[in-house]
């Protein structure tokens, strides 16, 4: 009875702690899509409006300043693209991990690393930084014309 009663509990706290992990996976799920989704807003619509209205904040281009538009612009485009390439291997890691998780299960004892999880967080790291970059950039070339 008491082996009974302690195989229950063990049972209750796997159960709690199944629930839990599951719990914090779909968390961090929604904050990887969420954060895609601002990245790919915010860089797409920062590119867009300097487009648009170019002319309107900054009429008379100063000479030698347009390379920080172009800065700018590049660093815009390449959060995009870091974005994007981003999703196709977060699908590769969930496919691999799903691979280690049944080597594991079947205890084959043959894990290899997850590359593309780990290329997927640097492309993270990698399209806010472009993003970054793309404002100060974007930031320095509007200051540096409508400064006297």
């Amino acid at each position: 009875m008491c082996q009974e009663n302690g195989q229950k509990s063990e049972e209750k706290k796997y159960d709690i702690y199944f629930a839990e992990r599951n719990a914090l996976i779909d968390a961090e799920r929604e904050g990887a899509r969420l954060f895609d989704k601002a990245i790919l807003t915010l860089a797409a619509g920062s590119f867009g409006l300097s487009l648009a209205l170019i002319k309107q904040i900054v009429p008379d281009i100063k000479n030698g300043s347009t390379i920080w538009l172009i800065l700018g612009w590049g660093g815009f485009c390449l959060s995009l693209l870091s974005t994007l390439i981003s999703f196709l291997t977060s699908q590769a890691a969930c496919r691999k991990q799903r691979e280690i998780l049944e080597q594991s299960y079947l205890k084959d004892g043959n894990e290899e690393p997850n590359r593309a999880g780990r290329i997927t967080q640097l492309l993270n790291i990698l399209s806010i930084t472009f993003f970054v970059l793309g404002i100060v950039f974007s930031a320095v070339f509007i200051l540096t014309n409508i400064s006297g």
